[in-house]
């Protein structure tokens, strides 16, 4: 049977494993400046990350196309940047797999079976004479709103802790 507390302590103690077994392999100068080098790595995509998926996600809003393609890279982007700033070679490992397009795909098909609901976008163009609405699959729903006041009077006596 899985049990889901061992996750972290199995985590921690593969990431020690990794270590030990690059520091063996390459010394502990070898092993400190590959640390670095994929921490500086994670800060870089991390900087590049956030910019180039919001100017991405404009751009496609601006067509009137779906933005989700543009937000997912930007998520799996920032994953990958957080996971190599951590300290770890399996981190590191996974990051860099998380930057692939096809590992990015294999995810979200991954995630869709087991049932992460994604949110169907409905995009217009607005500024041009074709004023058509661009939508993905399934039912647009309409829906009007309407501000309701708190009431007036509180609906039970006051406790000695709250001010009415």
């Amino acid at each position: 049977m899985f049990n889901a507390r061992l996750i972290v302590p199995a985590l921690v103690l593969a990431e020690i494993a990794g270590f030990v077994i690059i520091g063996r392999a390459i010394g502990i100068l070898g092993t400190l400046a590959l640390v670095v080098l994929a921490t500086l790595l994670g800060v870089a995509i991390l900087k590049r990350q956030g910019s180039e998926a919001l100017a991405q996600m404009r751009g496609t809003l601006r067509v009137g196309q779906d933005p989700r393609p543009a937000l997912l890279r930007g998520g799996f982007g920032l994953v990958a940047a957080l996971l190599l700033v951590m300290p770890g070679f399996l981190s590191d490992i996974v990051a860099l797999l998380l930057l692939l397009p096809p590992v990015q795909r294999a995810v979200v098909r991954h995630l869709a079976r087991k049932g992460a609901r994604v949110v169907n976008l409905q995009t217009r163009t607005y500024g041009r004479e074709e004023m058509r609405p661009r939508t993905s699959q399934g039912p647009i729903l309409e829906a009007d709103w309407e501000d309701v006041p708190p009431p007036k009077q509180p609906t039970h006596r006051p406790s000695g802790w709250t001010r009415h």
